[in-house]
């Protein structure tokens, strides 16, 4: 039935419901302790509610509800407790990114295991690594089950929910990075094809940016493994400097700095094309400042791991 879709003033008051719950444990912190029991049966509940709009405000409020649970004071039944909760939510959070048919709901449950994992760090989330990471392949695959419904003809409603899925998709990548480090390596290997799929025809600009957007800020945060896919990004990268539209210039000219600074001598030879690239983007013609602003950046970071390789005179 999960085709059919019900719109009445019950749903509404549901969803609504839904959202209150966790904006009281958000708001009101380690004094919600008493309604955590039961919001969380609730929340567990409606995560597999029929309609979507219910889906999303539970998947939105557990995250609230494990923040709730963070602030109060520990001890060892509070630790253990926040180990349950943490368990149970990101069971249902990998449950919803592969089994979901909505894509709004599956990019909630993305955008909030990336806050989990910044909130929580990685002995968290270990345990569900190898898990997380399938179903963000599956997602970049777009193979999980919200990629597979067939709507009836392409309407830009679904384009914009492709745009809203992918971003959150792409924010795992640097959200794993970020808690691991150089250990992310051997997964980012599995997710990099996939990822760097969306940077070629047909696909259209906004999709290439948020690929390299992604790799800019793997590769802060993995820092030198970078270094084996410089010769597979920089390419892609250096077109994108020269891209008509100002994000996606912006976010080449940051992606092109990082990987200076964190693949080491792998990228000294892209230097006079980067060089090259960069130097447009301080001509006058050159309207939007945060592009020049991340131009600059990236010059300061080829400066400050290659001094010997830069024109520093010109």
């Amino acid at each position: 039935v999960r085709n059919i879709s019900v719109r009445t003033g019950v749903l509404d008051e549901k969803a609504a419901a839904t959202q209150a719950i966790g904006f009281f444990a958000l708001h009101t912190k380690s004094a919600y302790a008493p309604y955590l029991e039961e919001s969380l049966k609730i929340l567990i509940k409606h995560s597999g509610y029929f309609h979507e709009d219910v889906r999303l405000q539970a998947i939105i409020s557990l995250k609230h509800i494990l923040t709730a649970l963070r602030a109060i004071p520990a001890h060892p039944d509070i630790l253990e407790k926040q180990k349950d909760v943490l368990d149970t939510i990101m069971n249902i959070y990998i449950k919803t990114m592969t089994e979901d048919d909505d894509k709004e709901v599956v990019a909630q449950a993305c955008m909030s295991v990336a806050d989990i994992m910044k909130d929580c760090g990685f002995a968290a989330v270990e345990l569900y690594m190898p898990r997380l990471a399938e179903a963000t392949l599956a997602l970049l695959h777009q193979e999980s089950c919200c990629q597979q419904v067939e709507s009836d003809g392409e309407d830009d409603g679904d384009i914009d929910h492709d745009e809203v899925l992918m971003d959150a998709v792409s924010d795992l990548l640097p959200a794993f990075a970020k808690v691991m480090r150089s250990y992310f390596d051997p997964i980012f290997a599995k997710l990099f094809d996939p990822l760097m799929k969306f940077a070629k025809s047909p696909h259209p600009p906004q999709d290439k940016t948020m690929v390299v957007a992604t790799l800019a800020e793997v590769a802060q945060e993995m820092g030198a493994p970078i270094s084996a896919y410089v010769d597979k990004i920089m390419p892609l990268a250096l077109k994108e400097l020269a891209s008509s539209e100002a994000t996606n210039r912006r976010n080449a000219a940051f992606c092109v700095g990082e990987l200076c600074k964190n693949s080491g001598a792998a990228a000294l030879k892209y230097y006079p094309d980067i060089l090259q690239g960069l130097h447009r983007l301080f001509a006058n013609s050159e309207q939007d400042l945060a592009v020049r602003d991340n131009a600059a950046g990236a010059i300061a970071r080829m400066i400050m791991v290659q001094p010997q390789s830069i024109p520093l005179n010109q």
